[in-house]
């Protein structure tokens, strides 16, 4: 039937629930087919199709060393229904049996067996005497289960209860269990696990290598079928707050849920991110970069996109200093330290923030609340970038939900722009090396006296010459002593000072958050962006 409204091969269901308290009961669920939605003529079909659910914070323990061993008998039975296992059933059960036996034949067996007689006797005529027998049950695969128990301890060391080993190692076991159930039952075509937040108890390497295991588990599933026989499918879904587990699937197995704002309520929205639009090229770029930190950006409402490791070290140094120099009231200043807290800083580590963007912005439907892109001027090439993006988001730039700012030249040059500064960007440059003091002055002198004449020299200063440096003495720790010429403001000659970008920038922000007056100037690009991602005159009390 599904072929004759679909002009593809997939067999689509689709259940949806009701939520009018109106609707009658009976109707509140209903299924349909295919991609215009109609009515399901074959709910046999549909029967072959199943599902199971482990809960969050599951007790493990308690599942798998209970008293019916419930689980364990799923397995066995699986197992001994399985011919290529080589086991059989009957076997199994007779060498039970056979074990009862001996038992009933012990000396303990035989004595109570005696005794009982002996005052069980007392109580018959002797024309109507019975003797007793102790003798042992027979045993179903169930009972014979129940006398096993599965017990979990780390190799090397003694045997012990399951709840020894950990929670976390025991979550593992018990969806290990069910996976093997699910995977060799081959009971319905198609078996949708669905797993909530599997990450619970586990360390972060356990998370990933039980998502390794899920996913090849379900890839690995399924048998040609003659269409008359069950093909054992299992289907994975994983619902999940960990980054850890977000990084590590391609962002086409990826469905984001988030909540949009409808009238006087909020609506639950999924939005699938194999749908956004990105190529093939960008996919794979995005699935290379999408670390754990970065992937945190599929959880987030508030985004910093920056190009990379300074920036991501420094932005919220500087948000903090920019919340510290206004002087809010205590209320105002609290509920805007816990939206800076909820900002998510990506580094996307170049200047190809086309990819995220798409990621976070396109779509019918709004993940994010505000994106901002912070990017330096590279001699008009970030002024070109911004326009790019702002043309490819119009809808996103007039909604506000996309801000681009741009620097004049460089993080580090427009830092030292603001003359202010100058004392603890030298400081810091000087514990990186300690002999360059003539260096950094020799650059100071020569900067004028405007943030932008002095961001134009330091960023020439910086700049490493393209062309390979004549061999000429050196400084210290290896910097070349040649010079540079300032193309973008007077020339001048100058050394080359090697700043050394992620250990620089971690030495400014110690220096900032180590001054209590908080005298450090954040350059008017840095402002901007901060105040669209974090502004301090709308604060507000919800918690990202």
């Amino acid at each position: 039937m599904a072929q004759l409204v679909d002009t593809h091969d997939d067999l689509v269901y689709r259940t949806t629930f009701a939520t009018d308290p109106a609707v009658p009961r009976r109707q509140v669920q209903t299924w349909s087919i295919g991609d215009a939605g109609a009515d399901d003529p074959e709910p046999v079909a549909r029967s072959r199709i199943s599902h199971v659910y482990l809960p969050p914070l599951r007790d493990a323990v308690r599942d798998i060393d209970s008293g019916t061993s419930d689980l364990l008998h799923d397995v066995v039975r699986i197992l001994l229904s399985d011919p290529d296992n080589g086991i059989d059933e009957d076997g199994f059960v007779a060498t039970a049996q056979e074990a009862v036996g001996t038992i009933a034949k012990h000396e303990v067996a035989t004595t109570t067996r005696d005794v009982i007689q002996d005052y069980f006797g007392q109580t018959t005529p002797p024309d109507r005497e019975h003797d007793l027998s102790l003798s042992g049950r027979d045993l179903r695969l169930r009972q014979i289960v129940r006398m096993l128990r599965i017990q979990l301890f780390e190799s090397g060391t003694s045997i012990g209860d399951i709840a020894s080993a950990g929670l976390g190692y025991a979550n593992l076991l018990y969806v290990a269990m069910i996976v093997l159930e699910l995977v060799r039952a081959r009971e319905n075509d198609l078996t949708i696990l669905l797993v909530e937040e599997p990450e619970a108890h586990l360390h972060p390497q356990l998370q990933v290598v039980l998502l390794g295991f899920l996913r090849d588990q379900a890839e690995k599933s399924g048998v040609d079928s003659d269409g008359l026989h069950p093909t054992g499918r299992v289907q994975v879904v994983v619902t999940t707050h960990s980054p850890n587990l977000a990084s590590e699937v391609s962002i086409k197995n990826v469905v984001v849920v988030a909540r949009e704002k409808c009238e006087s309520t909020w609506q639950t929205q999924a939005i699938s991110l194999a749908g956004l639009g990105l190529t093939a090229p960008e996919v794979r770029k995005i699935d290379r970069y999408l670390s754990v930190t970065r992937a945190s950006l599929l959880f987030a409402r508030h985004v910093v996109l920056v190009e990379g490791t300074a920036e991501m070290l420094l932005l919220p140094v500087l948000a903090a200093l920019r919340l510290k120099q206004a002087a809010l009231p205590s209320s105002d200043e609290a509920a805007a330290r816990r939206h800076l807290r909820g900002l998510t800083f990506v580094s996307v580590e170049g200047v190809d923030f086309g990819p995220y963007l798409k990621l976070l912005l396109n779509g019918s439907r709004q993940r994010v609340d505000r994106v901002v892109v912070i990017t330096d001027g590279d001699n008009g090439q970030g002024d070109r970038r911004r326009s790019a993006y702002e043309d490819a988001f119009k809808t996103q730039v007039t909604d506000g939900r996309l801000i681009v700012c741009v620097g004049g030249t460089t993080l580090e040059a427009e830092l030292f722009g603001e003359q202010a500064n100058e004392s603890v960007l030298r400081n810091a440059f000087l514990k990186l090396h300690s002999k360059s003091a003539a260096k950094w002055d020799q650059v100071s002198a020569a900067a004028g006296s405007t943030p932008d004449e002095r961001a134009a020299i330091f960023a020439c200063a910086i700049t490493k010459p393209k062309k390979p440096a004549p061999q000429v003495a050196t400084g210290d720790e290896g910097e070349s002593t040649d010079t540079v010429v300032n193309t973008v403001a007077t020339p001048v000659e100058m050394p080359t000072l090697d700043i050394s970008k992620g250990d620089f920038a971690h030495l400014v922000a110690e220096a900032i958050e180590a001054d209590d007056n908080g005298s450090f100037v954040v350059p008017t690009y840095l402002q901007a962006a901060l105040e669209a991602i974090a502004p301090l005159a709308e604060q507000t009390s919800e918690d990202e």
